[in-house]
């Protein structure tokens, strides 16, 4: 099983970039790297996710080493309604006879 390493807590001021590491050294080819953040007593949201490439949508940028050994989730201006603990996991691609996809419900 592939596991996933975060630091403990990273402090920003509003308005500013915040960059939260993750380091997923035993990732394996097809294996997708998704973000999620959970609010105190709701669900976890989803946030992003990235096999290979570095990505981006309306709530962050994700960047993903070359190696794939780790990557950084990069929150734009962030404000108080983005206080919540980010959790970064790795999941498997389903493949079929149409391709593979990955899940990103939680």
């Amino acid at each position: 099983d592939a596991k996933t390493t975060q630091p403990d807590s990273v402090e920003s001021t509003e308005e500013e970039t915040v960059h939260l590491p993750c380091s997923h050294a035993t990732i394996s080819g097809n294996e997708y790297i998704h973000w999620y953040r959970q609010v105190p007593l709701q669900s976890p949201e989803y946030v992003i996710h990235g096999l290979q490439q570095n990505t981006s949508n309306s709530m962050a940028f994700l960047a993903i080493a070359s190696d794939r050994k780790s990557s950084t989730l990069i929150l734009p201006r962030v404000s108080l309604r983005d206080a919540a603990v980010y959790h970064c996991i790795l999941r498997v691609a389903r493949c079929d006879r149409q391709g593979c996809t990955c899940a990103i419900s939680a």
